[in-house]
């Protein structure tokens, strides 16, 4: 039997979460077109309470595709087990200090910047946590987006 090594389970959890965005962006793919409205000025046009529900509305979608992956995975691919329980870990890590509230007030600051205008309101979202997190490239992740939706 394989042992895990313990010295990158960073790496194999990283890879899972890259794994689960690339699956999650291809359930969504024809809602692209959707969601590329509902960018900066969308977001203008929400009161408060609107943009409230639809961050709650963007983590209910996490949520549904962890537990369907989740169960996909341990219906058919048991030994991925681990590896899930540990995506819903690190998601929850990852989101740790950024409720609702705080996210509608940072995707407010971020549309405030003409430049991200076009950005959905769902990549807004990864910029202000990741923002939050004090990643090291976001910046690099933001250019990105920017140039995509300019």
């Amino acid at each position: 039997m394989a042992q895990r090594r313990s010295d990158r389970p960073g790496r194999y959890t990283a890879m899972a979460l890259f794994v689960v965005a690339v699956l999650c962006f291809l359930a969504l793919a024809p809602a692209r077109g959707q969601a590329a409205k509902r960018a900066g000025a969308y977001w203008a046009s929400l009161s408060r309470e609107q943009k409230t529900d639809l961050v709650l509305g963007i983590f209910d979608g996490f949520n549904l595709n962890e537990n369907i992956l989740g169960i996909t995975l341990k219906n058919e691919y048991t030994i991925c087990t681990d590896i899930m329980e540990s995506i819903m870990r690190q998601s929850d890590a990852f989101f740790a200090g950024m409720p609702a509230g705080k996210i509608v007030t940072a995707l407010d600051a971020f549309y405030a910047n003409k430049k991200n205008k076009n950005i959905p309101v769902s990549w807004g979202l990864w910029v202000v946590v990741r923002e939050n997190r004090k990643d090291p490239t976001v910046g690099e992740f933001l250019g990105e987006l920017r140039n995509v939706y300019p």
